[in-house]
């Protein structure tokens, strides 16, 4: 059957190095896409706010599969038609058992993102480039001293420690999960997210194709880390980057070019537009 939905992970996937630009050749191919009525979804980690400039760059997106699988937002009305988030009373357990382990960490709660400021200047490597720094401070960073009282009866997306030092990770993954049903994943080698149980990728994108109707066989999906598993075993065209860690690899059908070399665009080129 005919793609009719193309699915992308960003960092590692459709963005460049710099974590902030979508080269031209993956703009060029997704608008053309488009334009043949294909439907365009990104499935990050982030935030929306987060996305938008990679929005911006494609031109037209038609949906936006949030905080890994938390939320899905139809881009044209900028509703959420999708959430699984954590209940506000398991979420404040969790922020309380990371801010006793002294890591920084931040909250994605109604697609922004909340950060104390003792910890803007602790993020180092978390903010992945100077491009990304850029994006992320623009785009719709909150700071909040006190982030059990700034997010107090509101349901949170995504706790995601920047960086969470190996000897620690078991330790961490225990005070996570004692506060209730808990998704643990990574984008990165260095850091842990933290999704309510049963939120992922690849959940939020069964509930999207449900909603418009495809199959697996209908959807091409693209990702490059541990945090796309689901996806890419749910999607029939499911493609791991060259650069995508060996677990991606191994859950995907096919493999495309690095994010680097536009791997996404070369992809859709051949098996979408028939170049």
């Amino acid at each position: 059957m005919a793609i009719k939905l193309i699915v992308m992970d960003m960092d590692g996937t459709l963005l460049d190095d710099d974590h902030a630009t979508v080269p031209v050749r993956n703009v060029t191919a997704l608008r053309a896409a488009r334009e043949k009525g294909i439907k365009l979804a990104l499935a990050s980690g982030r935030t929306w706010s987060i996305l938008q400039d990679a929005v911006e760059q494609l031109g037209g997106l038609d949906y936006a599969i949030l905080a890994n699988g938390a939320a899905i937002r139809e881009v044209s009305s900028g509703e959420h038609i999708y959430e699984n988030s954590f209940p506000n009373a398991q979420a404040r357990a969790l922020i309380r058992a990371l801010e006793r382990e002294d890591l920084p960490f931040e909250i994605y709660c109604h697609g922004r993102n909340y950060l104390r400021p003792k910890d803007v200047d602790r993020l180092g490597e978390g903010l992945l480039s100077p491009q990304f720094a850029k994006v992320y401070l623009k785009r719709g960073v909150e700071l909040a001293p006190d982030l059990t009282e700034a997010l107090a009866g509101r349901s949170m997306e995504k706790i995601n420690l920047f960086y969470a030092p190996p000897e620690r990770q078991e330790h961490l993954r225990a005070i996570a999960m004692a506060t209730g049903p808990v998704e643990i994943s990574k984008a990165l080698a260095r850091n842990m997210e933290f999704n309510f149980g049963g939120a992922s990728k690849g959940a939020a994108l069964t509930a999207l194709a449900a909603h418009l109707g495809f199959g697996p066989e209908e959807v091409m999906a693209f990702g490059d880390a541990n945090n796309d598993l689901t996806m890419l075993r749910w999607a029939y065209w499911s493609f791991a980057m060259d650069n995508a860690m060996p677990e991606a690899k191994a859950a995907a059908r096919y493999h495309t070019a690095s994010n680097h070399e536009a791997g996404v665009g070369q992809a859709v080129e051949k098996y979408v537009l028939g170049k």
